[in-house]
């Protein structure tokens, strides 16, 4: 006689469930004995870390991979183009001279410090068209009533910045082409692009500022008799001045240096400082004064970045000074 299949499915199931019921109990004391090992490395490497000299003057080896990939990755090619913007090829390729004649010749041709000072100029320009649009949006984030709308807020502001860069620019070369075709490569689209590019970073250390400001100070104000300018002038809009610096900077830097907006909204027919870098990188042959304008735009973005940090921690020091005085 045949046995029964139903049998066999049965007597299969049963030994499953013993197989699983062992591998179980063993899993979980393998995962056990896992967590508790990976526990005791973990506060080893804690205990060692602060134990260690580097910690405790103040480095902690676990940046290390951090500071080799900068090393790697920023010093180190910033270092071969300040190399390459101070020696000569002498025609021996084992030889070369070290000089100044890459930064003369930048110097001495008006074209390329005039393309210099228009950059700068533009992004001046565009800074502060951006931080007057950027105030009142970034000022109903921190005071709006309505989380809902402070969050739509907040969301509509850095919905920019998720997109690619060059897709944005395309498609305001695209509206432009459709509204105002005339107004491509001139002053006004150059502006216009790096409003549109970056002003989501100058409304968000503006709105950071803002959201700092203790309510109780503007309470005060207003009890004292202030009317609505007032508090605003004296006590909100010194209060946020480092969150605008900031925000203004961040617009300044990364505008003047900026290949995109010039080559889509620019069309040719204006030339800037980073255009002129980029010819005489990919399309020309003097690799030398392309490194040194490289590095006297370098200098300047420094300087403004130095500028700016000097007088926020100035503006800080009087919001300090003014709070205790209120206190």
């Amino acid at each position: 006689m045949k046995k029964n299949p139903d049998k066999k499915e049965f007597k299969f199931w049963i030994k499953a469930k013993k197989w699983f019921k062992k591998t179980k109990s063993k899993l979980r004391s393998f995962f056990q004995t896992l967590s508790a090992w990976c526990k005791t490395r973990y506060h080893n490497i804690i205990y060692n870390t602060q134990k260690s000299k580097w910690f405790q003057r103040g480095i902690n080896p676990l940046i290390w991979p951090y500071i080799i990939l900068m090393i790697l990755l920023i010093v180190v090619p910033l270092l071969i183009i300040l190399l390459y913007s101070f020696i000569q090829p002498t025609g021996n390729s084992l030889v070369f001279e070290f000089n100044f004649a890459n930064f003369a010749a930048f110097f001495s041709q008006q074209a390329f410090v005039v393309s210099l000072f228009l950059s700068l100029g533009y992004a001046l320009i565009a800074a502060i068209i951006a931080i007057i649009i950027a105030y009142p949006v970034a000022y109903v984030m921190a005071f709006c009533k309505s989380k809902l709308l402070s969050k739509n807020i907040w969301i509509l502001v850095t919905l920019p910045i998720w997109i690619n860069m060059l897709l944005k620019i395309i498609g305001l070369q695209t509206l432009f082409h459709m509204i105002a075709p005339g107004l491509l490569g001139t002053p006004v689209s150059i502006v216009i692009g790096m409003v549109y590019a970056f002003i989501p970073f100058v409304i968000l250390p503006i709105y950071n500022s803002l959201d700092k400001i203790d309510h109780s100070l503007i309470e005060a104000s207003r009890d004292l008799g202030a009317n609505g300018f007032t508090t605003f002038w004296k006590v909100i809009f010194r209060q946020s001045i480092p969150g605008v610096i900031a925000g203004g900077t961040l617009l300044l830097v990364q505008a003047a240096t900026s290949l995109l907006i010039v080559k889509f909204m620019g069309n040719g027919q204006i030339s800037m400082i980073v255009e002129v870098i980029e010819a005489y990188f990919f399309k020309g042959g003097n690799f030398g004064l392309g490194a040194a304008i490289s590095v006297v735009l370098a200098v300047i973005v420094f300087i403004i970045i130095i500028v700016s940090n000097w007088m926020s921690k100035v503006f800080e020091t009087k919001r300090g000074k003014r709070n205790e005085k209120l206190s």
